[in-house]
């Protein structure tokens, strides 16, 4: 059985991928905090909607 010779020719760590995926997973991170922070909860803001929507 003849052997066959493999060359790796390029090596691109994962951390090479990190500068380019970084300020994205930063933007969502961001977009989440904001909206768990501003979810609010039914009747948290003082109104109640009680009427029946009339």
């Amino acid at each position: 059985m003849p052997q066959t010779d493999v060359v790796i020719l390029a090596d691109h760590p994962i951390w090479l991928a990190v500068p380019a995926f970084a300020p994205a997973i930063v933007v969502a991170g961001v977009v989440v905090y904001i909206a768990v922070k501003n979810r609010r909860k039914p009747g948290s803001d003082g109104t109640s909607n009680t009427d029946g929507g009339m």
